[in-house]
């Protein structure tokens, strides 16, 4: 492990890697800030969250640094109004969530998901590749940027019906910035949608389309992103299909998800029945998918 690690644990490191994120990363971090691409972990983002947490950095020197590189014509508006939105619009906003829903945040279930986290989160063996791919950077790396956090892993767990508890837990264990007012929130709060939405508008639920759509983790998988059932099809893909179905009331009561219900009730009474039941085999081995 030693061998990859390369954080900033200093001050002048700490700057150093900012100036260097800058220099070479941010002018293409507004445009593939979501990307996610086998083999790449970095990509162009920042890798300064565990410098900012540790506190040795500061967030507004790192936000007028990024808007210094673009008075100075160096980086595009885009870009830097990307980050500095994840900085002061996100970072900043979840350290005021934290401390106004705790303690009651580290207990919240808002669906009552009660099923034990797969050992493959601690060994990346498993037959997803999209899974596979963010555990073993994460075990390798103790690094994962947002949307693999969000819509890879923490997706998983959303559908999978897993403990909020046990998720949080992973999160604060694996990753080199994960800090509780940090990590919590965006977890239990944003991923899984634990609260019940007291600082979202929706639970951040998606099919394989999405990681289909990118990444290019979905080529070579056994699984196909684009079936609902069947024993190829993407567990992902199975699992949403049944979380919509479970919870259409709720869903279709809310603006924001109201769409995916009607697109749940294209579906034949025969199909909603094939999904149950292959989600529910699903369900049943979630160290074997």
């Amino acid at each position: 492990m030693l061998d990859e690690f390369d954080w900033p644990v200093t001050r002048e490191q700490a700057l150093a890697a900012l100036r260097d994120f800058i220099d070479h990363r941010l002018e293409l971090f507004g445009r593939y800030q979501d990307a996610m691409w086998t083999a790449q972990p970095f990509l162009y983002h920042a890798r300064i969250s565990a410098a900012l947490n540790l506190k040795l950095l500061n967030p507004r020197e790192v936000a007028d640094a990024a808007v210094t590189a673009w008075r100075e014509g160096r980086v595009g508006l885009a870009s830097v109004e990307g980050f500095v939105r994840q900085i002061i619009g996100w970072r900043e906003f979840i350290r005021g969530v934290y401390w106004l829903e705790m303690p009651g945040l580290a207990a919240a279930n808002h669906f009552g998901h009660a099923r034990d986290l797969p050992r493959w989160f601690w060994t990346g063996e498993t037959h997803m590749a999209c899974q596979r791919e963010a555990v073993t950077q994460t075990l390798r790396h103790g690094y994962a940027h947002h949307i693999q956090r969000l819509m890879v892993t923490g997706l998983f767990g959303l559908l999978a019906e897993i403990d909020p508890r046990q998720v949080a837990h992973w999160y604060l264990a694996v990753y080199v910035d994960a800090v509780e007012w940090v990590e919590l929130p965006n977890v239990a709060g944003m991923a899984l949608y634990a609260n019940g939405g007291r600082f979202t508008s929706k639970p951040y639920a998606a099919s394989g389309a999405y990681i289909h759509r990118m990444s290019n983790y979905c080529a070579g998988c056994r699984y196909d992103p684009a079936k609902k059932t069947g024993d190829d099809a993407c567990p992902l893909t199975t699992l949403y299909w049944n979380f919509l179905d479970r919870h259409e009331a709720e869903l279709g009561g809310s603006p924001r998800t109201a769409l995916m219900v009607k697109n749940l009730q294209r579906l034949s009474a025969e199909e909603r029945a094939a999904v149950r039941v292959r989600s529910a085999e699903l369900l049943g081995r979630l160290d074997g998918v």
